[in-house]
């Protein structure tokens, strides 16, 4: 609504000026140009939010080829998290898992504890074990490996229901800038959700092995199209 607002302001503007310019009302012109010239300032301050998460996302982009995983070891990877993430909602263990996909997440990896381990459910689990100094914060996961945990985001400015918490707030952060995928695990109902470009998506424990083979592109099957033949098979 309020680029749309602006859009038809800036056209308004622009008409005036050419009208200005043809007829010659040389008075007129000079107060639409002042108007032009502060109003690119303007819409600087105004969209600096929009302007730097476009800035951000162009940084970001990961330049290093994606490390090869063969089938058998993208099964075990799925068979540790599914079991790590239902682990926490079953037990409503607060959770923040996100994977890293195109766009890089060094600049927040920096901000954790490096851990840079092989996937495990046991690991995940002993990580947001509460009470353990790493629970706070957010495991990131790149490609095969966690890579840190205890890591901080800037939580989303959006109005949401008081049952999301901080660490909802923090999920939507980093899915509004980058291209992440961020599992949730609520600790006061068990829920898991999916912060995927600004929104949160609930994921039933029966379809979250499906769901994440969905969104991790590194875990599909080459000879399957994308789906795994276990995941068929339940």
């Amino acid at each position: 609504m309020r680029t749309m607002q602006l859009f038809k302001g800036v056209l308004l503007i622009l008409a005036v000026e050419l009208v200005t310019t043809f007829f010659n009302l040389t008075t007129l012109k000079y107060l639409v140009d002042s108007v032009i010239n502060w109003g690119i300032v303007a819409l600087i301050v105004i969209f600096q939010p929009e302007i730097r998460t476009l800035l951000e996302k162009m940084g970001q982009t990961r330049t290093e080829h994606k490390k090869e995983i063969s089938n058998d070891e993208k099964e075990r990877l799925m068979d540790e998290l599914v079991n790590a993430i239902t682990t926490l909602s079953r037990e409503q263990t607060g959770a923040l898992i996100t994977f890293e996909r195109s766009q890089s997440l060094l600049n927040y990896i920096n901000t954790g504890t490096r851990i840079n381990s092989d996937i495990k459910s046991e690991l995940l689990l002993t990580i947001f074990y509460e009470g353990t100094p790493l629970h706070d914060g957010a495991t990131i996961i790149q490609d095969d490996r966690v890579v840190c945990a205890a890591a901080f985001y800037p939580p989303t400015n959006k109005e949401l229901s008081p049952k999301y918490g901080a660490r909802h707030r923090a999920a939507i952060g980093i899915s509004e800038i980058t291209d992440s995928l961020t599992v949730v695990v609520s600790e006061e109902t068990g829920t898991i959700s999916f912060a995927i470009d600004g929104e949160l998506k609930k994921i039933p424990a029966k379809e979250l092995r499906a769901s994440l083979v969905n969104e991790l592109q590194w875990f599909k099957s080459e000879e399957e199209g994308g789906v795994s033949h276990e995941s068929e098979t339940k």
